[in-house]
């Protein structure tokens, strides 16, 4: 039987050696998943800084703390798999700071900085393949009728 084979653009990564994702990094609808993701991390964050802001006991400011880190990591686990954070957020969480960002928004960003050369390197390829398909299909349209 035959097989149709063509490209998907998906591609695997491995992050910070933790666990491989897989995704098409010229997706749009992954793009949307992502920010979808970042609204939902903020609105927790939000929830959780109002609620701090309501006590100055520590040991409630830290409950608090794990509470929201084990709600964010439920949403990049719903987008990236069971565990994803466990084996690549290891022993930090999410909103710790590193290199200036939380270390989920570094993470977020990698992608989207990923994404956006994926993008680029795409559509430069494209002009030259529809180029190439359109002078091609072109030819047979205006090559003598088969008799």
């Amino acid at each position: 039987m035959k097989e149709l084979r063509f490209e998907t653009g998906l591609a695997e990564m491995t992050v910070n050696g933790g666990r491989v994702i897989r995704f098409n990094p010229s997706d749009v609808g992954f793009m949307d998943t992502l920010y979808t993701l970042l609204g939902k991390i903020e609105a927790i964050e939000a929830e959780a800084n109002k609620k701090q802001a309501k006590t100055d006991e520590l040991g409630k400011l830290f409950d608090l703390s794990r509470s929201s880190d084990r709600r964010m990591r439920d949403a990049v686990d719903s987008v990236f798999g069971e565990g994803f954070c466990d084996d690549v957020f290891s022993g930090v969480r999410l909103t710790a700071l590193a290199d200036g960002l939380s270390v989920l928004e570094n993470f977020v960003f990698a992608i989207m900085d990923e994404m956006d050369g994926s993008v680029r390197n795409n559509l430069a390829k494209r002009e030259g393949r529809i180029a190439k398909y359109t002078a091609k299909y072109q030819a047979r349209k205006n090559a003598a009728p088969l008799e």
